[in-house]
């Protein structure tokens, strides 16, 4: 890739420049000083976006005021995006917020001469930045992009910005990143498809896109990349090639989810989606229902009926929360137990994308685990006439708890039973 030209920047001196500061030097296109500034050595600057992202690792940055020159050499970060000041750090880079950094000087280290050149009345101030001669350019930034999960409202402001400025943006789905980028006024550049058929290609294409210093976005159709969408092999490509990924937090539909449920999130699994035959769907169940916390999953409409059928069959007495079509106009969250399940898809067809979160088993029943909970459920469940004390020496035989334990557990799962009508 041929070198990208020098790019000049015009700016104005000030009576308060200070340049003192020791690890930073700065040009605002702020055109007053209220203060002495410590790092500051032009104000009033003016200068094109697109050729600044046109520059990458290392350059060498000149300013001429008056008869006098200073120049320093520095690394373009790769994670600047545009902003009202130019900041070059003699230290590490601050992501997003730092023009340039690894500098050779800071704005004690300027030729005092010119300091005083930028404080007299009318001083003029010329920035030069030019690719240094015989250093390779620097690496881009792949930015993972989260998108609302259903109310184009709730893309952010910084994920605006970033959408904005880079130089591609992967899509899972091009017509649909076009559609909330048009509501959003985004200006449509380099959009490219990145989806789950294409992903591997996809992700060594935009590595050498990264790798020779353009800054990607990759986004999904809705919510977070990554998580049960198209994502993982670009990351951790970038990863591996030592390219700086940052991640520009969304709406995420499990945490979403959770918040407006009324199950406890402080402990939860989430499992994307369930696999799609039942026998596998049912083990699953039972190896998420081992661990301590609520359980998210996925699933699609026309899934929906017999997924729930098994969770009511393999997590029984617990809480279930299903939300449908999360921040969409026919949003719909509605809170039930696994064993009535069924009930929520019962008189019409299931539509849209749904979210489930199931909820901890209780407390006592997390003395047992697996089959052996299965078994105490389904015992209390379906044997209402035998004796609690009976039912307490089959429990403590199949599982590893004392009689005393045992006859508490069957009797705190009846009077919960009872008072749930019927369900365990």
């Amino acid at each position: 890739m041929a070198a990208a030209p020098p790019v000049r920047i015009r700016a104005r001196g000030h009576p308060l420049v200070g340049a003192t500061h020791h690890k930073s030097l700065e040009i605002t296109a702020d055109s007053d000083l209220t203060a002495r500034g410590s790092c500051i050595v032009g104000v009033g600057a003016h200068w094109d976006a697109g050729q600044l992202r046109s520059l990458s690792g290392r350059i060498g940055v000149t300013l001429v005021s008056g008869g006098h020159r200073f120049c320093f050499e520095c690394t373009v970060s790769p994670t600047f995006l545009g902003g009202s000041s130019l900041v070059f750090r003699r230290g590490a880079d601050l992501a997003e917020r730092t023009f340039a950094f690894d500098a050779t000087a800071s704005a004690a280290d300027v030729d005092r001469a010119l300091v005083e050149d930028l404080r007299a009345p009318g001083a003029e101030l010329l920035v030069t930045l030019q690719p240094v001669q015989g250093r390779p350019a620097g690496p881009g930034a792949l930015y993972v992009v989260g998108l609302p999960v259903g109310n184009d409202g709730d893309l952010s402001p910084r994920a605006r910005r970033v959408l904005e400025q880079v130089d591609v943006v992967l899509a899972e789905d091009t017509r649909k990143y076009r559609s909330l980028a048009r509501g959003a006024g985004i200006a449509i550049k380099d959009l490219r498809s990145h989806h789950v058929g294409n992903e591997s290609r996809g992700a060594a294409q935009a590595v050498e896109l990264l790798a020779a210093g353009t800054r990607v976005a990759v986004v999904t159709d809705a919510g977070t990349p990554v998580v049960s969408d198209p994502g993982f092999a670009l990351v951790r490509a970038a990863r591996e090639a030592g390219i700086p990924v940052r991640p520009v937090p969304g709406p995420s539909a499990p945490i979403v989810a959770l918040s407006a449920c009324g199950i406890p999130a402080d402990r939860f699994t989430f499992a994307g989606f369930l696999p799609r035959k039942a026998a596998a769907r049912r083990a699953a169940l039972a190896e998420l229902g081992s661990n301590p916390g609520a359980i998210v999953v996925f699933e699609a409409p026309h899934r929906l009926a017999e997924c729930l059928e098994d969770v009511a069959a393999v997590l029984p007495g617990r809480d279930l929360c299903v939300a449908r079509e999360l921040t969409k106009i026919h949003e719909e969250i509605v809170g039930t137990r696994t064993e009535r399940a069924a009930e929520v898809v019962a008189g019409s067809p299931p539509r849209g994308e749904y979210t489930l979160v199931i909820g901890p088993a209780p407390a006592i029943q997390q003395q047992l685990s697996g089959p052996a909970a299965d078994l105490v459920c389904r015992m209390v469940r379906n044997l209402p006439a035998v004796p609690t004390r009976v039912l307490a020496d089959a429990v403590a035989q199949a599982a590893p708890m004392s009689r005393r334990d045992a006859y508490r557990l069957v009797l705190s799962l009846r009077r919960r039973n009872e008072d749930q009508g019927g369900g365990t």
